[in-house]
């Protein structure tokens, strides 16, 4: 189950974080929407609960249809629990458009977090 936590900050834009946490030795998919208003990535943070080694991939799902969905970054981790995507550039996206964050099984007993912070724009 997703959480939604929301931070005011400012009279035309707002700073959303999206959280998800897997059960043991499951992959875990989350997504920030779409939810109607364009947005910035801010950041995407990823924990194991343990050191694991495994590729997750964070894709843009565009509103414009399939022939535009992109992988946007693979972090990869090795023999590691923690992965952070702080995009170099700023990334804006489409009200009708999706980020989607897939982490894998991390193996045995490890559970993971997935953290996507957005920034939405009002009109």
């Amino acid at each position: 189950m997703a959480v939604k936590i929301e931070n005011i900050s400012g009279d035309r834009s707002r700073m959303v974080r999206n959280t998800e946490l897997s059960a043991a030795n499951t992959p875990i998919t989350l997504s920030t929407g779409p939810g109607g208003a364009p947005f910035r990535l801010d950041k995407v943070a990823v924990k194991y609960s343990a050191n694991t080694t495994v590729d997750i991939t964070v894709t843009l799902d565009s509103g414009a249809g399939a022939a535009w969905d992109t992988l946007l970054r693979t972090i990869s981790l090795v023999v590691a629990q923690n992965g952070i995507w702080i995009p170099d550039e700023e990334l804006l996206f489409s009200g009708d458009d999706a980020l989607i964050v897939v982490a894998p099984a991390g193996g045995g007993g490890v559970t993971a977090a997935i953290s996507i912070y957005i920034e939405e724009r009002g009109g």
